[in-house]
């Protein structure tokens, strides 16, 4: 088996087929609840605001057309105001993600410099700083940063933002998320990884580099960096968010998301 991570397609590929990216099973949930939870936000304000009587009918007639996406497509057309408030969450979600990329960056910086071995300490973003502290009282090493990983029979591949093996020898993986807090569908999303690890091990972008660890994943630890104070959530059970995760695949299979 080869694998290469594709950098211009953003692409997992082994043997030069396209993997399920993690990310991508980790939404899916999410992804359909929130647009359904939006478009129904937007048809009570046109309902209540605008006035736009016939709005929640139309609204239903495109859902049971056959062809919702079409459907949808239409009524956006017809009142352009429908799709500013069905797209409100959608564009705030993207202004909140380009807010902390930085901090995303800074993470990353930290875990990369300690493995490193890097002194001075550098200087980080006051908000990083809990985490720091966390890390300095709880980490024994950090093992990868931003290390790829993929799994055969599931068809998925990733991008982990870190492992770490902590003080009591357990190994986790850490993901670093924009979110004010963690979410069942991020520990899930953590879950992919730490299955893709125990099977396959780590590996650099070109697959040239692997290193399989000696001992499989324990701990997944999730870092909200949305939260007005940065620091970690952690769960222990981890074998039940992997069968989150497995069926998660599923779904994401079942929905066709990957011919999206």
């Amino acid at each position: 088996m080869n694998y290469k991570f594709d950098t211009t397609e953003h692409l997992h590929l082994l043997d030069g087929k396209p993997l399920t990216g993690t990310s991508s099973v980790g939404n899916v949930l999410a992804k359909n609840l929130t647009w359904w939870a939006a478009e129904l936000s937007a048809i009570e304000c046109l309902e209540t605001g605008e006035k736009i009587e016939t709005i929640r009918e139309e609204y239903l007639s495109a859902c049971n057309s056959g062809d919702k996406k079409k459907g949808i497509d239409a009524l956006q057309k017809k009142y352009p105001i429908f799709k500013k408030a069905r797209f409100a969450h959608f564009d705030k979600k993207n202004k909140t993600a380009e807010e902390g990329t930085d901090l995303h960056e800074e993470l990353e910086r930290f875990v990369k410099n300690t493995m490193q071995n890097r002194l001075p300490t550098p200087m980080y973003d006051d908000k990083i700083m809990p985490f720091i502290k966390w890390a300095k009282d709880n980490v024994k090493q950090f093992m990868a940063s931003e290390a790829h990983c993929f799994d055969e029979e599931l068809w998925v591949g990733g991008i982990t933002d870190c492992v770490a093996e902590l003080l009591d020898g357990k190994l986790a993986v850490i993901d670093f998320k924009s979110a004010k807090e963690a979410y069942v569908s991020h520990f899930i999303q953590a879950s992919g990884y730490a299955i893709q690890i125990d099977r396959n091990g780590l590996f650099s972008e070109d697959g040239e580099h692997s290193k399989k660890l000696d001992k499989n994943i324990e701990v997944l630890i999730v870092v909200p960096f949305g939260a007005k104070e940065v620091k970690p959530e952690i769960k222990y059970n981890i074998e039940d968010y992997k069968t989150g995760f497995r069926h998660a695949v599923g779904l994401y299979r079942l929905l066709g998301l990957e011919k999206q």
